[in-house]
């Protein structure tokens, strides 16, 4: 069974440790996510959505910690997402695929470590959509990032993919709608983990590899997407041809209803920015996974087997 602090160190079972973040952000990171366009977005839309209350365990804490668990919260929520744009993609993609058929088994659709990363995922988000949807008392979804071994993995992988989610790419969009660098709320994590009475220090080296290993199925995962949706796009275009060829001559006209078209159009505003971001980080990830083939065609390492539809691995 996986590792789980809650245990034996409930959250929130001081005044003190309900107070204290085991997280820090420094006054330049501060600024530095200040001035990002895109997680000043993110900000706001957490501010409109999901607001600022506090549990019974947070509600006396002073402005100033209110705001750094805020910060703390949405943090979270800008690294966490796109680790959940990447699985809904990668749904469509399997539900496209497979149309009707084994809807519940979409990982089927995938295989070797992309089916285990997705797989995994699957089970993750199922489990706990609150936490990946920061809903609740920021505090709380800020301590819960340390609960348990799953979330820790987690946040260790969103980490490691915002770096990808920066890199430059023939296609750049505006700067404005890049996340800013998380390296600082890496280390802060490791940091965390290393003074934690739970985890400990030894416990940093078992995670490690154990994010290496699903960062390496979702890059696997991206790639095998990018394979579908190139066979899908193939197909489509038969298809479009075979009924262009047998089409009537003057085809019957869909019309979509203006309270359709404006609910289509408010959707589309409120997720472009992130659709944005993710959808940029394609060519980047697989050339990540393209080139981590080549060093294990080379060196051959020996890799962890992701069991499939279980979080105790």
């Amino acid at each position: 069974m996986a590792p789980h602090r809650a245990l034996s160190f409930p959250l929130s079972c001081t005044e003190e440790l309900a107070r204290q973040s085991p997280f820090t952000v420094t006054k330049a990171d501060a600024a530095q996510l200040g001035s990002c366009d895109a997680f000043r977005i993110v900000r706001k839309l957490l501010a409109n959505q999901q607001g600022d209350g506090f549990c019974s365990n947070h509600a006396l804490i002073d402005a100033h910690d209110r705001e750094c668990w805020l910060l703390q919260r949405d943090i979270t929520h800008a690294l966490i997402f796109p680790v959940l744009e990447l699985f809904r993609h990668a749904s469509n993609v399997a539900q496209t695929m497979l149309g009707d058929r084994n809807i519940f088994d979409l990982e089927l659709i995938f295989r070797g470590e992309a089916r285990g990363a997705f797989a995994w995922l699957q089970c993750f988000i199922a489990e706990e959509e609150d936490w990946c949807r920061t809903r609740g008392c920021p505090a709380c979804v800020v301590s819960k990032v340390l609960e348990g071994e799953p979330t820790i993995r987690i946040v260790l992988v969103a980490c490691r993919l915002s770096q990808s989610l920066r890199q430059p790419r023939s296609h750049s969009h505006s700067p404005s709608a890049q996340l800013p660098f998380f390296d600082f709320w890496l280390s802060s994590l490791r940091n965390a983990l290393h003074e934690d009475p739970f985890w400990g220090p030894d416990f940093g080296e078992h995670i490690e590899r154990r994010a290496a290993a699903l960062e390496h199925g979702l890059n696997e995962l991206v790639s095998q997407c990018f394979e579908l949706e190139s066979l899908a796009s193939k197909e489509s275009m038969r298809a479009a041809v075979k009924a262009h060829a047998h089409a009537p001559s003057k085809p019957t006209k869909l019309r979509t209803s203006k309270l359709a078209e404006k609910q289509i159009a408010l959707a589309r505003e409120e997720s472009s920015w992130m659709q944005q971001i993710v959808l940029g980080c394609w060519t980047t990830l697989l050339a990540d996974a393209a080139k981590a083939r080549r060093k294990v065609s080379v060196s051959k390492p020996h890799v962890m087997n992701v069991r499939v539809r279980c979080l105790t691995t």
